[in-house]
């Protein structure tokens, strides 16, 4: 998103609607679904990777806080936030430059799905590889780290079509 104004009332939204209805699915421990990364994910491409950091920690340490993880989330938050410029870079090479909008009306449905989709997956390998306390069971690993991040896209995709385009001033 390009305005600050219009990102802080979807991130309060997202942040409700994961504290008080997503943190309560879990489904045998394989589903879950984790719909507050996109806070980071559309904050303005003009933010300095300092201030994704900042925000990455306060995002995680709220999820710390709801689900009791004792960091797990602050720290896998931390890590979408040091590379969110260089996913962003991938898909929109020239985006924090020519300050464009970056909603999935403005990126198309491929790309948005290609950036939500990396994000998730880097947020959501780190997050389960802490939470298994090891790599030594791969296959429930890699099943929940598979089955999670493919639905928190197809969330982030249904968020994404709710987003009007920021369009051009």
């Amino acid at each position: 998103m390009r305005h600050w104004q219009l990102w802080a009332i979807w991130s309060l939204s997202l942040l409700l609607f994961q504290s008080f209805i997503l943190s309560q699915v879990q489904v045998y421990g394989y589903l879950n679904p984790y719909l507050y990364i996109l806070v980071l994910l559309l904050a303005p491409a003009t933010w300095s990777r300092m201030n994704l950091l900042i925000i990455g920690s306060l995002l995680g340490a709220w999820m710390d806080f709801q689900m009791h993880s004792g960091g797990m989330h602050l720290m896998a938050t931390s890590l979408v936030a040091y590379f969110r410029p260089q996913l962003l870079a991938s898909v929109l090479p020239r985006a924090a430059e020519e300050d464009l909008g970056f909603t999935m009306g403005d990126m198309g449905a491929g790309k948005w799905l290609v950036y939500t989709g990396l994000a998730t997956l880097v947020h959501h390998s780190y997050l389960f590889a802490v939470d298994a306390h090891g790599l030594y069971a791969i296959g429930g690993y890699l099943w929940r780290t598979i089955l999670s991040a493919g639905t928190t896209t197809m969330l982030m995709y249904l968020a994404g079509a709710l987003m009007k385009p920021s369009g051009k001033r």
